[in-house]
């Protein structure tokens, strides 16, 4: 019996520069969609986006966090990859997000349009850009959550932002906070790895956005949703995307493994990270329970061999009857 396909989007964090490089010089229907999505891109940013993250002076060792590039970037491979996806007849029963990748969610479901979800987080780029004065840190620890309460010291001035599978959280606070940190953790053996991302999403210092970017929400012509949306912001399926949904979304901690475990407890399922790096189909690996037979996939990550990769999913979803 096919088990339920759950297409999985990654949030910020999760880009690198020269992301999908190989599918974009050898792939043409993956150029296709890129190029697409740039068309849409370059006017609002004034440049081509396909520049920014091809450029060769660039490397993938590089930080990759400008927010004005980073957000459109995303959701452009994400979105590019779901078409090629379902141009091979791999077609999603589910569609989840991490962060950001809800709006990519929103868009592959058809509550959202390409041109509207890009522009809009083009413009809440913008918006920070323009208000936040503090950059911030976010921290991936790798331990239990309960280390918070343990050692409540060391996590002053931190929030929680979310929780990726057991012994795997997220914290954010300002960048002195969050080094500190890091080095008071390094001294108890707990690793503990930077994002790159510098900006305090899902936490209270996002709140004197709210109205600005439900605003930005307003104009977007919102559709009802075709294929069903799990959210890891509110743990359960949605039916229905609006400025409110887009704004929680945005602003409350992200609850991965929650998500995850929910579904695996009713069932198998089919997750397939149809993002740059390949982490939400690890996360899933650490989540379901040995005796699953749910199955966690990638498309590419940062070890390139894009082609590669694509075809051993296609050989795989073929012998799992996946392709109807």
């Amino acid at each position: 019996m096919k088990k339920p396909v759950v297409f999985m989007f990654s949030g910020q964090g999760s880009q690198y520069y020269q992301m999908g490089k190989e599918l974009y010089q050898k792939h043409p229907r993956f150029k296709l969609w890129m190029d697409h999505c740039d068309e849409i891109v370059r006017p609002k940013i004034g440049r081509s986006l396909m520049e920014v993250i091809y450029h060769d002076e660039h490397s993938i060792s590089e930080p990759f966090d400008q927010l004005l590039y980073t957000n459109p970037a995303l959701l452009s491979i994400e979105y590019s990859l779901a078409r090629i996806l379902m141009e091979m007849k791999i077609t999603p029963d589910y569609l989840l997000g991490y962060s950001l990748g809800e709006i990519t969610a929103s868009i592959v479901s058809g509550a959202v349009s390409l041109n509207d979800g890009l522009e809009l987080v083009i413009e809440y780029a913008k918006l920070i850009n323009r208000n936040q004065s503090q950059r911030a840190g976010m921290l991936s620890v790798f331990d239990s959550v309960d280390l918070m309460e343990r050692y409540p010291e060391y996590f002053n001035g931190c929030s929680f932002t979310g929780k990726n599978f057991p012994g795997n959280f997220v914290v954010c606070g300002d960048i002195d906070r969050i080094k500190q940190l890091q080095v008071e953790l390094n001294k108890k053996q707990i690793v503990s790895q930077q994002l790159a991302v510098n900006y305090a999403f899902h936490t209270q210092e996002m709140d004197v956005f709210e109205n600005d970017f439900k605003q930005l929400a307003l104009n977007i012509n919102f559709s009802s949703v075709r294929t069903p949306i799990i959210s890891a912001s509110f743990c359960q399926e949605i039916d229905e995307v609006s400025e409110e949904f887009l704004w929680h979304v945005v602003r409350q901690p992200v609850e991965f493994e929650s998500t995850i475990q929910s579904l695996v407890d009713k069932g198998d399922y089919t997750f397939i990270d149809v993002g740059p790096s390949g982490s939400l189909s690890t996360f899933v690996k650490y989540i379901k329970p040995k005796e699953s037979q749910s199955l966690h996939l990638e498309m590419i990550n940062q070890f390139g061999q894009n082609l590669k990769s694509l075809e051993k999913l296609k050989l795989q979803s073929e012998q799992l009857l996946l392709v109807s």
